[in-house]
Formats: structure tokens, sequence, C-alpha cells
């Protein structure tokens, strides 16, 4: 079983905790949760996980997510990630959940507020 949202928001700010959206870089770009990180998973797993390791080290608590419970991406990440020895879980309702419940968000889709004139 994944993270909740409520867990996955409870524990953001966590300095041991990486979210990882593992969408590609266009995807992220365009939206993501607030304060997560990206680094798309490609086809080679035991690459992806050597490469999260030279990126944030393996000390971290990782949180995989993607799109949604339909995108088998966060699983596989999270799953390749954990077969390389690292403490990682998915976060199974993915982007489409956390915008959904109205949570942070960022990325250049968000609305910005229009400016008083």
């Amino acid at each position: 079983m994944g993270m909740t949202k409520e867990a996955v928001f409870k524990n953001i700010r966590r300095k041991d905790l990486i979210v990882l959206n593992v969408l590609p870089d266009d995807d992220f770009l365009k939206l993501h949760i607030r304060g997560s990180q990206n680094l798309p998973l490609f086809q080679n797993r035991g690459l992806f996980a050597a490469e999260v390791e030279k990126k944030f080290g393996k000390d971290k608590y990782f949180i995989t997510y993607s799109a949604d419970i339909t995108c088998a991406a966060g699983p596989n990440a999270a799953q390749a990630l954990r077969n390389r020895g690292f403490n990682a879980q998915d976060y199974p309702g993915g982007m489409k959940e956390w915008l959904e419940a109205g949570l942070p968000i960022e990325g250049i889709q968000v609305r910005q507020p229009v400016p008083a004139r």
C-alpha cells in the first residue's frame, strides 16, 4: 500500500524526505507538488536508482509519485529504489489526486492571481 495525500502533506517539509516526481521533465515543469523534486523514471531501473543516489544520496526517505493511480511510473520507481536498498514508498494518487484535493502545487500551469488595476 502506498502513501496517502495526508501523509505526504504532513511530512513534505522533513529534511530527511525527498518527494520525487518521476514523470518527464516537461510534465514536472507544467505542474508538480510544491517542494517536490524531479527525476524521470527511465527504462534502465538500476541506472535510475544510481542517478537518484548520485543526486540525493541514499540516506533519505523517498516518496515517488506520477500522474495518477493508473500510471505505473510511481510504483515502478519506488520498487526500483527499494531493490537497490533505498527506503522508498509510492504515493499512488499522484498529481491528479493532489490537485483535486487543492493541496499546494507549483509549475507554469498554476494560475496566478490577476493583479488589480
